[in-house]
């Protein structure tokens, strides 16, 4: 009886890692079964419904409940990520759409997998640190860490499963392909590392710039601090959802401004910086700004002096990060005139990394591889 478990962001890298998995199961294994999963039921439900003793499990979304779990047990696995950008090009060619929907999404899955930090059997490839990597020796690392031994017929029918094509009968150690070169031969969506994001649309990528970037080389490796979410990611009340660009006029009654972004943060202590333009003057106008997700997080409420740059600052808690996120921009008042320039919202994690826990392991050693309560109410000045 074995289990097989796997997470990974969207991704080249994940994506591949699933592919080389099926090849190390149809030689190791006379039969197997899979399930995408994404809570504790649903790896009982797997189980439970297992049409083989062999089970690979894979997900992208995991939820507490179930990493909970998994940190409690002793069962390795392992996990794929890759730089956001690059995860982003990929996601929105796979979809093929190019909206704030495909942030969101990745978001939802750094989220959720940086709950898995804490496991002292996980094993990590990132693809910037494998990509010159030899496949071979990935595969050999994925079956040390699940206890399975290939036989010398067995690894090269997982090789040639994954682009490698020997010009001689005999296979060569030179003729293996790297990671990279593995994956742009199976997979349709591949680009290389760092390249094509001219395809992503400018607001696209300043998203992800914003919301998913400072995460890269951090998803289980420490406090992440200077995540932006910009006004663009964000959705205009008046106007039926659009996005929140150029300038947003304050005329008219007391109402929502704007919400959303529905961007995801990993559970734990969280402070968010609101930043705000005031075009116009708006004397004695003011604003409240509440975050929502599982329920109310934080509440307060700003009221500018005049024109110019204002910020003010809440902490909240994120239980859930599965739950997207929701910050609503109202205005307290009806205004005959005014309006805010700008708007974003800057993120920064409190005691998000437990430096007690173990490392997680890492990826082929041989080449080197590196390794809330609602906040009381306030009224905030100008900078």
């Amino acid at each position: 009886m074995t289990l097989l478990v796997a997470f990974g962001m969207p991704g080249i890298m994940s994506s591949w890692g699933l592919a080389a998995l099926h090849a190390i199961a149809r030689e190791a294994f006379v039969d197997y079964c899979t399930f995408q999963i994404g809570t504790l039921p649903d790896l009982k439900s797997a189980w439970d419904n297992r049409t083989s003793e062999n089970v690979i499990v894979t997900a992208q979304h995991p939820d507490a409940q179930l990493c909970a779990f998994l940190m409690r047990s002793k069962t390795p696995y392992i996990l794929f990520s890759e730089n956001a950008l690059d995860s982003v090009l990929y996601l929105a060619r796979h979809m093929e759409r190019q909206d704030a929907s495909i942030v969101q999404a990745i978001s939802a899955s750094i989220a959720c997998l940086s709950q898995l930090k804490k496991h002292p059997f996980l094993v990590h490839f990132d693809r910037e640190k494998i990509g010159a990597t030899p496949i071979h020796l990935i595969l050999a690392h994925i079956c040390r860490q699940f206890g399975i031994s290939l036989s010398t017929g067995g690894m090269v029918r997982c090789l040639k499963s994954l682009g490698f094509d020997p010009v001689q009968s005999r296979a060569q150690i030179d003729q293996i392909p790297t990671f990279e070169q593995s994956a742009a031969k199976i997979n349709y969506c591949y680009s290389a590392p760092g390249t094509r994001h001219e395809d992503i649309p400018e607001n696209l990528q300043g998203m992800a710039r914003g919301a998913l970037a400072p995460f890269d080389h951090k998803i289980l490796n420490g406090e992440v601090s200077g995540i932006v979410w910009p006004q663009e990611s964000f959705l205009l009340a008046d106007k039926g959802g659009e996005p929140a660009e150029g300038e947003i006029t304050l005329v008219g009654r007391a109402r929502c401004l704007v919400y959303g972004p529905y961007f995801h943060l990993p559970s734990g202590e969280w402070t968010a910086k609101y930043s705000l333009g005031i075009e116009q003057n708006v004397y004695g106008q003011i604003f409240t700004i509440e975050v929502h997700s599982d329920g109310l997080l934080s509440k307060i409420r700003v009221r500018p002096s005049g024109t110019g740059s204002f910020a003010a600052e809440a902490a909240f808690r994120i239980d859930s990060p599965k739950t997207p996120i929701e910050i609503r921009l109202f205005t307290d008042t009806g205004s005959i005139e005014g309006s805010i320039a700008y708007w974003s919202v800057e993120l920064t994690a409190i005691g998000l990394r437990n430096h007690d826990s173990d490392p997680p392991l890492d990826m082929v050693p041989e080449y080197n591889q590196d390794e809330a309560e609602t906040a009381p109410e306030k009224v905030n000045h100008a900078e």
